[in-house]
């Protein structure tokens, strides 16, 4: 089988990189970024759509220029390596799947979105949901003729920077129910919210709602779908920059092992150094044919879509610990100071195991789509 990437692809990927060569040069710019006050550059962001990388991540069908598993693979493997901090994944990944997945597709927000002009963040996660796509205690009650939103949501990415939140509330039924669910698109501007940056360097929020008002997008078994393509739509974005990261941790760590000397000699040059660097070799590249898979089966049936992805962010979370602990370890005290890369890359890496479900959760969710 031929797995090279098409000419189109192959200049996506090459402008995309020098792009954020340019703006990532060094392991400051991820830091001074994260920090700014929104938890990004709004500048650099709007270059990006101007570009067109917002676009490669969104369908033609709605203005986009790519949408599909290859393109999210090629845009996320190139952030993982600069850890770009910009808001890819919630506005351009999770909301924008959202937006083109109910029923009447809101091609007004999608386009805004691709030309950099709105931000919108996907509020799903709570403090007892675990992961599972049907665990929603917020609740949603329709109130002289508008839509009230209760309750509270949890680690919202850039969810205080956004100009509009999506978020899942239950309408009817208990808190496990697969029906009774709602999707609605609220201004951020009413919504109480406590932003943080993360241990990684990217920015979050919890959110409450106080008789928030919102707009209906889906309800029951649309709403079920919308939420499940956009976890794994995220989790196929993340096992790509993971991806990324992890080929950055490999070559830092092989160019630190060819220059310092022990004992007179390169460490690189020590056999039981070598076996490591050559296992981690090999997991990264099981981790690559997991994400290539996965991306080639994105737009397939919702069940081999799912049960490729989950294998994949089940390797990449078992494979990133590895890679992080090797990459310190092998890097010595150096790998731990501020001005070093690698402890960041590691850092990031871990995390990422924890996003849209993790090693354990993923394994669990092959297991049932396996029999499907």
């Amino acid at each position: 089988m031929d797995f090279s990437l098409s000419e189109e692809r192959k200049m996506l990927q090459e402008t995309i990189a020098r792009f954020f060569e340019n703006h990532y040069d060094n392991i400051n710019k991820h830091h001074i970024n994260g920090n700014l006050p929104n938890g990004f550059d709004n500048n650099l962001w709007q270059e990006s759509a101007d570009l067109g990388i917002i676009s490669a991540l969104v369908s033609p069908n709605f203005g986009g220029l790519g949408g599909t598993g290859e393109d999210i693979s090629i845009v996320f493997e190139l952030i993982g390596k600069s850890l770009c901090v910009e808001p890819f994944l919630s506005t351009a990944v999770l909301s924008n799947t959202v937006l083109t997945s109910i029923p009447n597709p809101k091609s007004n927000l999608i386009s805004k979105i691709i030309e950099g002009n709105l931000l919108i963040s996907f509020a799903h996660s709570e403090m007892n949901s675990r992961y599972e796509e049907s665990h929603i205690e917020t609740k949603a009650e329709f109130k002289n003729d508008k839509w009230l939103i209760n309750g509270d949501k949890s680690f919202v990415l850039n969810g205080d920077s956004s100009d509009q939140v999506i978020v899942t509330a239950r309408i009817e039924g208990n808190v496990n129910d697969r029906n009774g669910i709602g999707i609605f698109l609220l201004d951020n501007k009413e919504i109480n919210k406590r932003s943080y940056n993360t241990i990684d360097g990217y920015r979050a929020a919890e959110l409450k709602f106080d008789n928030s008002s919102g707009e209906l997008l889906a309800r029951d078994h649309h709403a079920l779908k919308c939420i499940i393509k956009a976890n794994s739509s995220g989790a196929l974005a993340l096992s790509a920059e993971a991806l990324g990261i992890m080929q950055i941790c490999f070559d830092m760590t092989l160019d630190y092992l060819k220059t310092r000397k022990q004992f007179g000699k390169s460490v690189g040059s020590f056999q039981a150094i070598q076996h490591r660097m050559v296992d981690m070799m090999l997991e990264i590249e099981q981790v690559r044919s997991a994400v290539m898979l996965a991306s080639s089966t994105y737009q397939s049936d919702e069940t081999l879509r799912d049960k490729h992805i989950s294998a994949a962010k089940n390797l990449v979370g078992r494979v990133g610990k590895l890679v992080a602990e090797e990459t310190i370890q092998m890097h010595g005290g150096i790998a731990m100071t501020w001005e070093y890369s690698a402890a960041h890359y590691a850092k990031r890496l871990i995390m990422i195991d924890h996003l849209m479900g993790d090693s354990d959760y993923h394994r669990d969710r092959f297991k049932v789509l396996n029999r499907i």
